[in-house]
């Protein structure tokens, strides 16, 4: 009886991690498109974001208006790319997930003209309420480097 109940626990992890992975992926195809209603219905109505420079969004209205501004930019356009996702769960109903991004702004007029490369950590977190998962919170950081993939560094 234990083993077809921990056979299930690790069916609903596999489960829920694949979930939590394509709602990234996602979020990255409307980055790249543009697609800001793509997204939103991922964000529970009382979500937050702290962006990369440290202003804090309260609120899906309000995450949709800081989308808007990338998305409806009149001067300047960008490249976007994620790194591979890491999923943490801390119990049934709630995770974490991390992913690094890089979007390098270019001028519309001049699409050879980079100026300025953002390169930084994502960390989101997850509720899952009646079977759906929305994230809740999303803190925004900037890194020295892009990571393909995010690996625990230990200190010597």
């Amino acid at each position: 009886m234990h083993e077809k109940s921990s056979n299930a626990d690790a069916d609903t992890r596999k489960k829920d991690s694949l979930a939590l992975t394509q709602m990234i992926a996602l979020r990255e195809e409307a980055m790249i498109a543009k697609d800001v209603a793509l997204v939103m219905p991922q964000f529970a109505d009382d979500a937050t974001w702290i962006n990369s420079q440290g202003y804090f969004f309260e609120g899906k209205n309000e995450l949709e208006r800081f989308h808007l501004m990338f998305a409806n930019n009149d001067s300047l356009d960008y490249y976007y790319e994620i790194g591979e996702p890491k999923i943490r769960f801390l119990d049934d109903d709630s995770a974490l997930a991390y992913y690094s991004w890089k979007m390098f702004w270019i001028k519309k007029e001049q699409p050879a003209d980079t100026t300025y490369k953002e390169i930084g950590l994502m960390t989101l977190s997850a509720q899952k309420k009646n079977d759906q998962w929305k994230w809740v919170a999303v803190t925004n950081q900037h890194t020295p480097w892009f990571y393909g993939k995010i690996e625990p560094v230990q200190v010597d």
